[in-house]
């Protein structure tokens, strides 16, 4: 579920003027960036070869979105895409932005079009609505394998979690 609602908020980013054969273009192009950008920044020769496969394979994808742009848009990708890529996507640690966002902004949700903290009601509406007093299946996962292998399935290896509530070393119950 929580997957469904970042699918639904990348989804509200799309421009609502383009075709869809425009939104599949963009798609495929964008693709082939990321896995151009890991490819120029990869310094390990075995998985710089990996994303060069993966490169490949996505250019043939884009060669069709093209195909299928010209045949069912009437124009040419040109039109709509830059005329180059941008420098690459670096990768780089960013353990500590998340914990400080994890920290600063775990309560917060949306209701419309603003960000509220605390009003949790919708979502556990609709939990209830789907698991009943059930757990939801990933909490029994995880519980399961805390069972079998005697710990949690998290590491701390920043320090302790900074949500007081999820920390390893927390209180039972």
């Amino acid at each position: 579920m929580i997957e469904e609602e970042h699918v639904t908020h990348y989804e509200s980013l799309v421009d609502p003027g383009e075709t869809w054969w425009e939104m599949l273009l963009h798609h495929e192009y964008n693709e082939c960036y990321l896995y151009h950008s890991f490819m120029e920044t990869e310094s390990d020769p075995k998985v710089k070869a990996i994303w060069e496969l993966h490169l490949n394979m996505e250019l043939e994808h884009l060669r069709l979105a093209a195909e299928l742009f010209r045949e069912h848009d009437g124009r040419d990708p040109e039109q709509v895409l830059a005329p180059e890529l941008p420098a690459p996507v670096t990768f780089e640690p960013n353990k500590g932005y998340l914990r400080e966002l994890t920290a600063t902004q775990i309560d917060y949700t949306t209701i419309g079009t603003g960000y509220v903290q605390d009003a949790h009601e919708r979502f556990e509406a609709m939990q209830n609505a789907v698991m009943g007093s059930e757990s939801p299946a990933s909490e029994l996962v995880i519980a399961e394998n805390a069972g079998k292998s005697g710990r949690e399935y998290r590491l701390e290896t920043e320090g302790p979690h900074p949500v007081p509530s999820l920390r390893l070393d927390r209180p039972a119950g």
